[in-house]
């Protein structure tokens, strides 16, 4: 390789690099940053973040949620048992 051929290469490399990282830092902080910055943001509205503790009453309220809901299940069940019977003929 001849050193005549590196020169317009480093050329363009001189005139490149800093584009590229121009490029880049306008991208992180004009496209990025506010797209993290509303996720974090939604996140932490939604109580989904990590230090997230559950006080005394939700954990009620879930508890009733799930026996309503194991309740319901139940009911459920003993429908369908009630259909097979009717469907099958059998008393």
């Amino acid at each position: 390789m001849d050193l005549r051929m590196l020169i317009p290469i480093m050329g363009i490399l001189l005139v490149m690099i800093p584009v590229a990282g121009l490029t880049l830092t306008l991208l992180v902080r004009f496209a990025l940053k506010p797209l993290v910055e509303s996720l974090a943001e939604a996140i932490r509205d939604s109580g989904m973040s990590r230090g997230a503790v559950l006080g005394r009453e939700d954990v009620l309220q879930l508890t009733e949620q799930v026996q309503a809901l194991s309740e319901e299940v139940e009911r459920l069940r003993v429908i369908g048992e009630f259909d097979k019977k009717l469907v099958s003929g059998a008393d």
